[in-house]
C-alpha cells in the first residue's frame, strides 16, 4: 500500500494504472498542505512531501505540476493553479494569440518519502497550446494544451479515458524504483 498525497482524482488514475500492475496499491490522502511560492519545483514539492510524512507518519508520494512557456518567457511557472482562477479560457487564448512559439514544457515532479529513504522522480514534457478548446473541464487550460503526438488536449483524454501523456517516463521511473 502506497499512500498518494493528493486531491486529484486524474493523478490517482494515472498512478494505478502504472503502480497496480507491480501489485502496489494506491491509498488517496487528502490533506490540506501549505505550498509555498518558489519558482524552484523541487523545493516545492520536497516541502509538500516533508509536512504530509510529519502528519501522516506513513510512506507516500505527493506529486506537482509545473508549467513553462517559452513564448511568455517561463510564465506561468509554478503558479498555474492560480492562473486557472484568475484567467478565463479566452484570457488564456488571447495571451498566446500573438505568439508563433505554441510550446509549453510540463515539469512533472514525484517526491517518495518513507521516514528512512527519499527520493525524487521528474521529468519535462513538451507539448503545445492549442489555437481552441477541445473538450470541456473545469480548469480552462487543459481544454487548449497538448501533451501528445496525436494533439488530443488533455480535457479530451480525460473525457475519453486516455493518459494525457504518450508515455509517462516519471511514472516508469518510479515504478522500476519501488520494484
Amino acid at each position: 500500500m502506497l499512500n498518494y498525497v493528493t486531491s486529484n482524482k486524474d493523478k490517482i488514475t494515472v498512478a494505478k494504472k502504472y503502480l497496480s500492475p507491480l501489485g502496489i496499491d494506491i491509498k488517496e490522502i487528502e490533506m490540506d498542505l501549505e505550498e509555498i511560492q518558489s519558482e524552484s519545483g523541487e523545493e516545492i514539492i520536497k516541502r509538500k512531501a516533508k509536512q504530509a510524512f510529519s502528519l501522516l507518519k506513513e510512506p507516500l508520494i505527493v506529486s506537482d505540476h509545473f508549467w513553462r512557456i517559452p513564448a511568455l518567457n517561463g510564465f506561468p511557472g509554478a503558479y498555474m493553479k492560480y492562473m486557472n482562477s484568475w484567467l478565463s479560457l479566452q484570457d488564456f487564448l488571447n495571451l498566446m494569440a500573438p505568439y508563433k512559439d505554441r510550446r509549453i514544457f510540463l515539469d512533472e515532479y514525484i517526491y517518495y518519502i518513507d521516514g528512512k529513504n527519499e527520493k525524487l522522480f521528474n521529468e519535462e514534457i513538451e507539448g503545445r497550446v492549442l489555437d481552441n478548446a477541445q473538450g470541456s473541464n473545469e480548469a480552462a487550460s487543459r481544454s487548449i494544451i497538448s501533451l501528445r503526438k496525436d494533439g488530443k488536449s488533455i480535457a479530451e483524454c480525460w473525457e475519453k479515458g486516455l493518459d494525457p501523456v504518450d508515455n509517462h517516463i516519471i511514472w516508469e521511473k518510479i515504478s522500476n524504483w519501488l520494484k
